[in-house]
């Protein structure tokens, strides 16, 4: 069953998802984040969503701020809006009674999870796409900051869940070594290179095999808790 809900961040921001579920919040549920200029309809969502729901788990789909069906205007966004609408989804989910939280990010979506994480302590288990800024974004002034202080791979360290952290070797945008740093930062966390592999994983073989790892690890995870 798919549902598309809406809830406000704590800035008052109204955020569009996608919930999708078999009608028994007892199951696991996991929160998916996309990369920067995406939305919830991303090739990846669709891929882990299919999964997880033959796995008998839900997810939320999560439009972040200005992006797909949630409200705001582009030149507004930064990391700190990011990150809240992180923390809003995952609040929204306990107060509906969900209490087996997996969160997934992608991309820019990784940096906002990551920070969430280190802030929150309801999630049970993390994996992150290769996460980070790309090439344009870090140079904006909405995220620039952010980018020179790595301010998520400092926030690894207060990060305690299990956390799976995918990287391509030949990544064009996000530089294999700022995931190799966040994995040094998580002390519980485990970095998995595909080599070869660009930002988008392009190649079919690479995006599944992804696409696979993230899957199995908080399928694995959080059916141990």
């Amino acid at each position: 069953m798919k549902k598309k809900i809406f809830f406000n961040d704590t800035c008052g921001h109204k955020i569009s998802a996608t919930l999708s579920s078999i009608s028994n919040k007892m199951v696991p549920i996991v929160i998916l984040f996309h990369g920067l200029n995406y939305g919830k309809d991303s090739n990846a969502n669709r891929a882990l969503e299919k999964i997880f729901l033959e796995h008998n788990f839900a997810t939320l789909d999560v439009d972040f701020f200005s992006c797909g069906e949630s409200v705001g205007n582009s030149d507004e966004r930064n990391v700190k809006e990011f990150v809240e609408n992180v923390l809003s989804a995952i609040k929204f989910l306990k107060e509906k009674g969900y209490t087996k939280l997996a969160i997934y990010g992608c991309s820019f979506g990784g940096v906002a999870s990551v920070i969430a994480a280190s802030k929150n302590s309801d999630l049970s288990v993390m994996a992150l796409k290769a996460p980070g800024m790309g090439q344009k974004s870090r140079k904006l002034s909405n995220y620039k900051n952010d980018f020179d202080t790595k301010s998520w791979i400092k926030a690894g360290t207060k990060v305690k869940i299990p956390t799976l952290i995918v990287h391509g070797s030949k990544d064009e945008e996000v530089e294999l070594q700022f995931s190799k740093d966040l994995a040094k930062s998580i002390k519980n966390s485990k970095l998995e290179i595909i080599k070869g592999a660009d930002h988008r994983f392009t190649k079919k073989e690479d995006f599944d095999r992804c696409i696979k790892l993230l899957a199995e690890f908080i399928i694995i995870t959080i059916n141990k808790i």
